[in-house]
């Protein structure tokens, strides 16, 4: 019985969305692909970790290229391999983030502090400050009993960061949305709510953190615990509203592996 024939995509270059090429080939399925009752060939681990590392990238950018980049991925790949190369998911990780943009970089680098900022306040409430230098208000920054300056430092420089970003984050995300456009008045609504929310959230941060550092005990802290998960809430809420492509000439055209798969 003659073997079927498939088109499938090929890298030209290094990375493994720098180009590609259609190649006809007609082996059977490499070894360690096997085959359900069914026929259907079984999801490998190579591909079901390949697909996790494809999260990297928006839903939006998924929908069009997923298939095309997961058939590269597999077929650049030898034979028996169980999990990707480090030149391919750190090429995916990059790339999906170049997708997503310098805005949801930056947004998430926001969230990230201030959740940061919630655990850190954590551990100074629980473990207090009651040293001479806290006990004297010489201090602008909280601190426990015991820190470590390297700590103290890293905290006061995240601080610096959150407040320095807040303001262009904004405008930076007004511009991405397009807010000027009635169409984009929603979404733009949503993001202007959502840092308001970061806003209150990292105010309730420092003033839960400094006034209950002064008083060691959970207390306090079961406070921090509630904001942490605003802050990861947030996070999920921004990612929402980033989720879309911010032009719509980034919206690359579907060329899935299965539409120029044939048979026979």
């Amino acid at each position: 019985m003659r073997e079927p024939t498939f088109f499938v995509l090929v890298s030209l270059l290094d990375g493994p969305l720098d180009g590609y090429v259609a190649r006809l080939v007609t082996e059977p399925p490499p070894e360690g692909e096997h085959k359900s009752p069914e026929g259907e060939p079984r999801v490998s681990s190579l591909e079901r970790r390949c697909r996790w590392l494809l999260l990297a990238y928006p839903a939006w950018y998924r929908r069009n290229r997923a298939g095309e980049m997961l058939g590269t991925l597999l077929e650049t790949n030898p034979p028996g391999r169980q999990w990707p190369s480090f030149r391919d998911a750190r090429a995916l990780i990059l790339g999906g983030l170049r997708v997503r943009g310098w805005v949801w970089r930056l947004s998430m680098l926001w969230v990230v502090i201030g959740a940061g900022g919630a655990g850190y306040a954590f551990v100074c409430t629980t473990q207090g400050c009651t040293t001479n230098e806290c006990t004297n208000e010489t201090f602008w920054f909280p601190l426990w009993n015991g820190e470590p300056e390297v700590i103290a430092a890293v905290g006061a420089l995240a601080a610096a960061a959150w407040l320095l970003l807040a303001v262009p984050l904004l405008l930076a995300g007004f511009v991405r949305l397009r807010g000027w456009r009635p169409r984009n008045w929603p979404r733009t609504a949503a993001w202007a709510g959502a840092w308001v929310a970061g806003c209150a959230l990292m105010v309730a941060v420092a003033v839960v953190g400094a006034w209950g550092s002064d008083f060691r005990g959970v207390g306090w802290g079961e406070l921090e615990l509630p904001i942490l998960a605003a802050w990861l809430a947030l996070g999920a809420v921004i990612n929402r509203i980033l989720s879309r492509p911010a032009h719509s000439r980034d919206v690359p055209e579907s060329r899935g592996r299965s539409r120029i798969q044939t048979s026979r």
